[in-house]
Protein backbone atom coordinates (compact mmCIF):
# COMPACT_ATOMS: atom_id res chain seq x y z
CA UNK A 1 0.00 0.00 0.00
CA UNK A 2 1.83 3.28 -0.77
CA UNK A 3 -0.38 5.49 1.08
CA UNK A 4 0.82 3.89 4.06
CA UNK A 5 3.74 6.44 5.15
CA UNK A 6 1.01 9.65 4.33
CA UNK A 7 -1.53 7.23 6.72
CA UNK A 8 1.07 6.63 9.43
CA UNK A 9 2.12 10.51 9.62
CA UNK A 10 -2.02 11.53 9.45
CA UNK A 11 -2.78 9.61 11.93
CA UNK A 12 0.10 10.58 14.50
CA UNK A 13 -1.03 13.84 14.31
CA UNK A 14 -4.20 13.01 15.46
CA UNK A 15 -4.76 12.36 19.43
CA UNK A 16 -7.96 14.01 20.87
CA UNK A 17 -9.74 10.36 19.52
CA UNK A 18 -10.04 7.20 20.40
CA UNK A 19 -8.07 5.13 18.16
CA UNK A 20 -10.70 3.51 16.05
CA UNK A 21 -12.17 7.06 15.37
CA UNK A 22 -8.45 8.37 14.53
CA UNK A 23 -8.18 5.73 12.18
CA UNK A 24 -11.68 5.92 10.39
CA UNK A 25 -11.24 9.73 9.91
CA UNK A 26 -7.67 8.84 8.52
CA UNK A 27 -9.24 6.30 5.94
CA UNK A 28 -12.20 8.56 5.40
CA UNK A 29 -10.12 11.07 4.09
CA UNK A 30 -7.96 8.76 1.63
CA UNK A 31 -11.20 7.62 0.41
CA UNK A 32 -12.64 10.91 0.14
CA UNK A 33 -9.66 12.53 -1.60
CA UNK A 34 -9.20 9.74 -3.87
CA UNK A 35 -5.53 8.30 -2.29
CA UNK A 36 -7.48 5.37 -1.73
CA UNK A 37 -9.58 4.17 -5.05
CA UNK A 38 -12.58 2.41 -5.43
CA UNK A 39 -12.20 -1.29 -5.45
CA UNK A 40 -9.03 -1.02 -3.10
CA UNK A 41 -8.91 -3.79 -0.69
CA UNK A 42 -7.71 -3.10 2.56
CA UNK A 43 -6.37 -5.48 5.40
CA UNK A 44 -6.83 -5.62 8.71
CA UNK A 45 -3.41 -7.90 8.87
CA UNK A 46 -1.84 -5.23 6.22
CA UNK A 47 -3.11 -1.63 7.96
CA UNK A 48 -2.27 -2.25 11.44
CA UNK A 49 1.30 -3.08 10.58
CA UNK A 50 1.41 -0.10 8.37
CA UNK A 51 -0.01 2.25 11.07
CA UNK A 52 1.88 -0.24 13.63
CA UNK A 53 -1.70 -0.53 16.04
CA UNK A 54 -3.78 -3.83 17.28
CA UNK A 55 -5.76 -5.10 14.66
CA UNK A 56 -8.91 -4.47 16.85
CA UNK A 57 -9.75 -0.89 16.06
CA UNK A 58 -8.63 -1.12 12.68
CA UNK A 59 -11.56 -3.54 12.59
CA UNK A 60 -13.73 -1.39 14.62
CA UNK A 61 -13.09 1.24 11.66
CA UNK A 62 -13.77 -0.42 8.70
CA UNK A 63 -17.40 -1.03 10.68
CA UNK A 64 -17.81 2.55 10.64
CA UNK A 65 -16.59 3.18 7.26
CA UNK A 66 -19.21 0.50 6.07
CA UNK A 67 -21.96 1.59 7.66
CA UNK A 68 -21.30 5.05 5.79
CA UNK A 69 -21.16 3.12 2.59
CA UNK A 70 -17.18 3.90 1.71
CA UNK A 71 -16.20 0.00 2.46
CA UNK A 72 -17.90 -3.12 1.75
CA UNK A 73 -16.85 -6.58 2.74
CA UNK A 74 -15.91 -8.93 0.00
CA UNK A 75 -16.03 -12.81 0.34
CA UNK A 76 -12.39 -14.46 0.49
CA UNK A 77 -10.75 -11.57 -0.34
CA UNK A 78 -11.86 -8.94 3.16
CA UNK A 79 -12.36 -5.49 2.92
CA UNK A 80 -12.38 -3.03 -0.05
CA UNK A 81 -12.96 0.58 -0.61
CA UNK A 82 -16.89 0.30 -2.61
CA UNK A 83 -16.59 0.58 -5.95
CA UNK A 84 -18.67 3.25 -8.18
CA UNK A 85 -21.32 2.06 -10.33
CA UNK A 86 -22.92 4.29 -12.88
CA UNK A 87 -25.86 3.86 -11.31
CA UNK A 88 -24.17 5.64 -8.21
CA UNK A 89 -22.82 8.16 -10.47
CA UNK A 90 -25.96 8.88 -12.00
CA UNK A 91 -28.35 9.22 -9.00
CA UNK A 92 -25.19 11.41 -7.13
CA UNK A 93 -25.17 13.63 -9.94
CA UNK A 94 -28.67 13.65 -10.36
CA UNK A 95 -29.65 14.40 -6.80
CA UNK A 96 -27.15 17.10 -6.96
CA UNK A 97 -28.07 18.89 -9.84
CA UNK A 98 -31.63 19.33 -7.91
CA UNK A 99 -30.48 20.74 -4.81
CA UNK A 100 -28.12 23.06 -6.38
CA UNK A 101 -30.57 24.43 -8.83
CA UNK A 102 -33.23 24.72 -5.75
CA UNK A 103 -30.65 26.73 -4.21
CA UNK A 104 -29.52 28.89 -6.57
CA UNK A 105 -33.32 29.19 -7.18
CA UNK A 106 -33.81 30.48 -3.55
CA UNK A 107 -30.47 32.91 -3.78
CA UNK A 108 -31.78 34.62 -6.90
CA UNK A 109 -35.59 34.71 -5.04
CA UNK A 110 -34.06 37.05 -2.05
CA UNK A 111 -34.88 40.50 -1.60
CA UNK A 112 -32.21 40.75 0.89
CA UNK A 113 -28.40 41.38 -0.17
CA UNK A 114 -26.73 37.88 -0.46
CA UNK A 115 -22.75 38.81 0.24
CA UNK A 116 -21.06 36.64 -2.58
CA UNK A 117 -17.46 37.36 -1.34
CA UNK A 118 -17.11 33.84 0.02
CA UNK A 119 -17.86 32.47 -3.36
CA UNK A 120 -15.20 35.40 -5.09
CA UNK A 121 -12.84 34.23 -2.75
CA UNK A 122 -13.14 30.29 -3.34
CA UNK A 123 -13.06 31.44 -6.93
CA UNK A 124 -9.39 33.18 -6.60
CA UNK A 125 -8.36 30.07 -4.67
CA UNK A 126 -9.10 27.62 -6.88
CA UNK A 127 -7.12 29.56 -9.58
CA UNK A 128 -4.16 30.08 -7.40
CA UNK A 129 -4.40 26.40 -6.42
CA UNK A 130 -4.60 24.96 -10.24
CA UNK A 131 -2.09 27.12 -11.30
CA UNK A 132 0.45 25.51 -8.66
CA UNK A 133 -0.62 21.71 -9.66
CA UNK A 134 -2.10 20.87 -6.04
CA UNK A 135 -5.35 18.86 -6.83
CA UNK A 136 -5.40 18.03 -3.37
CA UNK A 137 -6.05 21.58 -2.23
CA UNK A 138 -8.26 22.03 -5.90
CA UNK A 139 -10.78 19.24 -4.60
CA UNK A 140 -11.19 21.00 -1.61
CA UNK A 141 -11.75 24.10 -2.30
CA UNK A 142 -13.94 23.10 -5.21
CA UNK A 143 -16.48 21.04 -2.42
CA UNK A 144 -16.30 24.42 -0.17
CA UNK A 145 -17.67 26.15 -3.36
CA UNK A 146 -20.88 23.92 -3.50
CA UNK A 147 -21.20 23.45 0.33
CA UNK A 148 -21.13 27.58 0.13
CA UNK A 149 -23.93 27.78 -2.27
CA UNK A 150 -26.40 25.36 -0.15
CA UNK A 151 -25.41 26.97 2.70
CA UNK A 152 -26.26 30.90 1.08
CA UNK A 153 -30.13 29.44 0.10
CA UNK A 154 -30.57 29.77 4.02
CA UNK A 155 -32.18 26.41 4.13
CA UNK A 156 -31.59 24.20 7.06
CA UNK A 157 -33.87 21.09 5.79
CA UNK A 158 -31.60 21.40 2.53
CA UNK A 159 -28.02 21.62 4.36
CA UNK A 160 -29.03 18.48 5.91
CA UNK A 161 -29.72 16.58 2.67
CA UNK A 162 -26.70 18.09 1.17
CA UNK A 163 -24.58 16.80 4.42
CA UNK A 164 -25.70 13.27 3.27
CA UNK A 165 -24.83 13.05 0.15
CA UNK A 166 -21.53 14.94 0.55
CA UNK A 167 -19.21 12.24 1.10
CA UNK A 168 -20.08 10.42 -2.17
CA UNK A 169 -19.70 13.80 -4.13
CA UNK A 170 -16.93 14.44 -2.51
CA UNK A 171 -15.21 11.36 -3.68
CA UNK A 172 -16.57 11.56 -6.99
CA UNK A 173 -15.35 15.01 -7.45
CA UNK A 174 -11.68 14.48 -6.22
CA UNK A 175 -11.41 10.74 -8.48
CA UNK A 176 -13.11 13.44 -11.36
CA UNK A 177 -10.66 16.15 -10.64
CA UNK A 178 -7.44 13.96 -10.50
CA UNK A 179 -8.51 12.50 -14.03
CA UNK A 180 -9.13 15.86 -15.32
CA UNK A 181 -5.06 16.93 -17.22
CA UNK A 182 -6.23 20.70 -16.86
CA UNK A 183 -6.87 21.59 -13.42
CA UNK A 184 -7.30 25.48 -14.24
CA UNK A 185 -10.06 24.33 -16.35
CA UNK A 186 -11.80 23.37 -12.96
CA UNK A 187 -11.33 26.01 -11.75
CA UNK A 188 -12.36 28.18 -14.40
CA UNK A 189 -15.88 26.76 -14.81
CA UNK A 190 -17.10 28.36 -10.97
CA UNK A 191 -16.43 31.99 -11.90
CA UNK A 192 -19.26 32.27 -14.40
CA UNK A 193 -21.42 30.20 -11.72
CA UNK A 194 -20.97 33.85 -8.96
CA UNK A 195 -21.21 36.53 -12.20
CA UNK A 196 -24.52 34.92 -12.85
CA UNK A 197 -25.90 34.84 -9.14
CA UNK A 198 -25.06 38.09 -8.72
CA UNK A 199 -26.41 39.04 -12.02
CA UNK A 200 -29.58 37.61 -10.67
CA UNK A 201 -29.72 35.35 -13.96
CA UNK A 202 -31.42 32.59 -12.95
CA UNK A 203 -31.47 30.64 -16.39
CA UNK A 204 -27.70 31.44 -16.56
CA UNK A 205 -27.07 29.94 -13.49
CA UNK A 206 -28.45 26.94 -14.05
CA UNK A 207 -27.25 26.62 -17.42
CA UNK A 208 -23.79 26.93 -15.70
CA UNK A 209 -24.71 24.52 -13.14
CA UNK A 210 -26.37 22.06 -15.64
CA UNK A 211 -22.95 21.74 -18.02
CA UNK A 212 -20.74 21.70 -15.29
CA UNK A 213 -22.55 19.12 -13.20
CA UNK A 214 -22.62 17.20 -16.51
CA UNK A 215 -19.41 17.25 -17.65
CA UNK A 216 -18.33 15.89 -13.94
CA UNK A 217 -20.57 13.07 -14.74
CA UNK A 218 -19.38 12.57 -17.95
CA UNK A 219 -15.38 12.37 -16.94
CA UNK A 220 -16.49 10.12 -13.65
CA UNK A 221 -18.26 7.87 -16.18
CA UNK A 222 -15.54 7.56 -18.13
CA UNK A 223 -13.56 6.72 -14.84
CA UNK A 224 -15.99 4.00 -13.90
CA UNK A 225 -15.64 2.35 -17.34
CA UNK A 226 -11.74 2.28 -16.55
CA UNK A 227 -11.30 0.58 -13.57
CA UNK A 228 -14.21 -1.90 -14.65
CA UNK A 229 -11.85 -2.37 -17.39
CA UNK A 230 -8.70 -2.70 -14.98
CA UNK A 231 -10.09 -5.41 -12.44
CA UNK A 232 -11.78 -7.69 -15.44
Amino acid sequence: MNEALSLGVQLQGMTHLPLQSRIADVLREAILCGDLRPGQVLTEVGLSQQLQVSRAPVREAFRSLSKEGLLESVPYKGTRVRPLTRTDIDETYSLRGQLEAFAVTRIVARTKAVDFAPLETICRTMQDLAAVGDVAGLNREDERFHKTIIELADHALLMSVWTTLALRVRQIMALRNRQNQNPMEVALNHPPIVAALKAKDLNGTLSYLERHVASAADLSLDLVAEEMAGTT
